[in-house]
């Protein structure tokens, strides 16, 4: 049963902000800290649903100090371990909030985040509403010192300065974003068998085919926050890895010509540039470059381990697709066995 702060009478909430979470208490304080005192809860009702989805940490005392002294609502509840994608589905049912209001337990939200969101929201009568990603980096790191390839496997998400309209190419990312909540409901939430990620794509494609106006705003950040760890070559692979499995799975569920197509391309892209590219960079001894194109040619390899499974509808029976589960981050979450 969900836990709350709230002892009155039921408020009519404007806003519910949702986070699931797994086994990160070190950088779960820090995001929650960011989401108490929203600029927006100053006057409507707004009200936070965390997700513990199976922590082994001090998640739970967290949670409980956390709900102790919140100015607004403060709901948790517990999830099966069933992956991100379910535990963002339990947190989008149980909030009460006319809009969800999507976060992540890694990143730091800007005072005025829910407050820009909202107001783009009203100016474009849009549904949903995607924020910028800005990577905040391990001292003496710079973003300069990054690829395009590898700071958007970091997270990054940045589409300019104005407001602007997703065209399909991009697509917001269940990390900020608001949604109206029968919009949500009309698409009966995330996928849940996108284990090792994507069900955000998936989602956001669906609900474009549905006929909805999907938003960026520039003006609602939040701060991803990066450790020495995940900048690490090996964590580059295994989430670059991630990204092409999911791809995989979300253009298989389109169709299996378009599932085919991007195989095809990417398989041409990794001959005719990617290892041209990569040539070029160790002969220069770039190793800015060279990361930046391994980051893509791990992406193709991702695709293409995940393609054959997917394609056969054997998802579960394949080793590779479990070894990429988005909750196994090389070990990141402490004592986190992965499902199997």
């Amino acid at each position: 049963m969900p836990m709350s702060s709230e002892t009155e009478q039921p408020l009519a909430i404007n806003t519910s902000i949702v986070l699931a979470t797994c086994s990160r208490a070190g950088m779960l304080r820090d995001a929650l800290e960011s989401l108490l005192h929203q600029s927006w809860a100053k006057d409507h009702a707004v009200e936070i649903v965390v997700v513990d989805d199976g922590s082994t940490d001090s998640t739970p005392e967290l949670l409980r100090e956390m709900q102790q002294r919140s100015p607004v609502p403060f709901i948790v509840v517990h999830g099966k371990s069933a992956g991100v994608a379910a535990a963002r589905n339990l947190g989008g049912h149980t909030a009460r909030g006319e809009w969800l209001a999507s976060f992540d337990d890694d990143q730091i939200a800007d005072p005025n985040w829910l407050r820009d969101l909202h107001l783009l929201a009203q100016q474009k009568n849009a549904v949903c509403v995607g924020g910028a990603l800005r990577l905040q980096l391990p001292a003496n790191s710079s973003t300069e010192d990054l690829g395009p390839r590898v700071r958007r496997v970091l997270g990054e998400h940045l589409l300019g300065d104005a407001p602007l309209r997703y065209t399909g190419k991009e697509n917001p990312a269940t990390n900020n974003v608001l949604i109206r909540r029968d919009v949500f409901e009309s698409l009966a939430g995330y996928d849940v068998t996108f284990t090792e990620g994507g069900e955000d794509t998936d989602f956001f494609k669906r609900a474009r085919a549905a006929g909805n106006e999907l938003w960026f705003q520039p003006l609602s950040p939040g701060l991803h926050v990066m450790t020495e760890q995940r900048m690490e070559r090996k964590n580059l692979r295994w989430t670059s890895l991630r990204l092409g499995a999911s791809d995989a799975r979300v253009h298989r569920r389109k169709s299996t010509a378009d599932v085919l197509w991007l195989v095809a391309l990417r398989a041409a892209v990794a001959v005719w540039r990617d290892w041209i590219v990569l040539l070029f960079a160790k002969l220069r001894d770039d190793s800015c470059l060279e990361l930046d194109v391994l980051c893509s040619l791990w992406y193709t390899e991702g695709l293409l381990r995940a393609f054959w499974p997917i394609l056969r509808g054997h998802e579960e029976r394949s080793a590779f697709l479990r070894s990429i589960d988005f909750r196994a981050r090389n070990g990141e979450r402490a004592g986190l066995t992965v499902r199997s």
